[in-house]
C-alpha cells in the first residue's frame, strides 16, 4: 500500500517531535551559508526539523528556489537537504553524486578546484573536489566508510563543506518519513564520531560547544522581496484568469450568435419555400 505525501511528511513531523526536535512550515530567505541558499532568488526553505541542540545536531528539511544559468535566465532546483553544522572552519569541498546534479544546477564553480582519487578500493558514484593544497583533509573527511554511509543512507547525494558547516543535498522529498529522519541521525552520529574528532582534535569526544547553535532565522529582505514577486505573480495570474474566462464568455456568446443566425436563416427559408407553396395553392 503507496504512503501519500501527506501521510509522509505527517509522519516526519511526528518522528521530529516525539524526539524533542523543533518542526516548522518554512522559512523565507534561510540565512544559510549554502550554496542553494546565499545564490538563489526567491528561496524557500519548507517542512523543516531543527535538532540543532541535540548530542548529533542537525536542520533538515527541503528548498526551493532560482538560480542564474546566465545573464538573461534562470532555473528552478529544489532539493531536500541536511545542515549539520561543524566544530571549526573547514576547507570548502564539494562532492558530487553521479545524476544528482543540485549543486551543478544551482551554479556551482568547480574550475578553480582539483578533482581528487578517491581510495582505489571505493567503487560509488562520487566525485571529489578541492581547492589545491587541501587535498589531504578533504580525503580524511571522505572516507570510504562515510562515503558508503551517505550512499546508503540518501540514495544519492551532493555534499558541500562551507566555513562550519556540511550540507548535503538530495533528491526532492528524500527527507519526509520517519525512515528518513533515522537515516539523518545515522549521518550526524558518524560525523560526530569521525569527522570532528579529525578537524578539531583538541575537543575531547561528546563535549558541548561552547555557545548554543541556534537555527537559521528568515533574511526579511528577502522574504519582502519573494512576497512582492508572489503578489505580483498572483495578479498576473488573476489578470490571465479574469482575461480567460472573458475570451471564454466572448466565445460562448459568438457560439450562441452563430447559432441564432443559423435559426433565423433556416427560418427564413422556411418562411419562403412556405409563402411559394401558399401562392401555388
Amino acid at each position: 500500500m503507496s504512503v501519500s505525501a501527506t501521510d509522509e511528511l505527517a509522519a516526519w513531523k511526528a518522528a521530529a517531535v516525539a524526539r524533542g526536535y523543533s518542526y516548522q512550515s518554512h522559512i523565507r530567505g534561510p540565512l544559510l551559508r549554502g550554496l542553494l541558499f546565499r545564490t538563489g532568488d526567491s528561496v524557500v526553505a519548507t517542512s523543516l526539523v531543527s535538532a540543532l541542540q541535540a548530542a548529533t545536531p542537525f536542520f533538515a528539511g527541503s528548498v526551493n528556489g532560482r538560480y542564474k544559468i546566465d545573464e538573461q535566465d534562470s532555473r528552478s532546483v529544489s532539493s531536500s537537504f541536511v545542515a549539520i553544522p561543524l566544530a571549526r572552519k573547514v576547507p570548502n569541498v564539494v562532492l558530487l553524486g553521479q545524476g544528482i546534479d543540485v549543486l551543478r544546477s544551482a551554479g556551482i564553480a568547480l574550475q578553480s578546484r582539483q578533482k581528487l582519487s578517491i581510495d582505489d578500493h571505493f567503487e560509488g558514484p562520487f566525485t571529489l573536489y578541492s581547492h589545491g593544497g587541501h587535498e589531504r583533509e578533504a580525503l580524511e573527511i571522505f572516507t570510504p566508510e562515510f562515503l558508503s554511509l551517505l550512499s546508503e543512507t540518501t540514495d544519492g547525494c551532493d555534499v558541500e563543506l562551507i566555513d562550519t558547516w556540511m550540507f548535503v543535498y538530495g533528491r526532492p522529498g528524500r527527507f519526509g518519513s520517519e525512515k528518513a529522519l533515522e537515516d539523518i541521525e545515522r549521518l550526524t552520529k558518524h560525523v560526530k564520531l569521525n569527522v570532528l574528532p579529525y578537524i578539531q582534535p583538541e575537543t575531547p569526544l561528546g563535549m558541548e560547544p561552547a555557545e548554543p547553535i541556534e537555527a537559521p532565522v528568515e533574511d526579511a529582505d528577502a522574504a519582502a522581496r519573494l512576497a512582492a514577486r508572489e503578489e505580483r505573480e498572483a495578479r498576473v495570474g488573476a489578470i490571465v484568469t479574469g482575461r480567460n474566462a472573458l475570451d471564454a464568455r466572448s466565445r460562448e456568446i459568438g457560439r450562441l450568435v452563430g447559432v441564432g443566425i443559423g435559426a433565423f436563416a433556416l427560418g427564413a427559408a422556411a418562411w419562403w419555400l412556405l409563402s411559394d407553396v401558399l401562392f401555388l395553392v
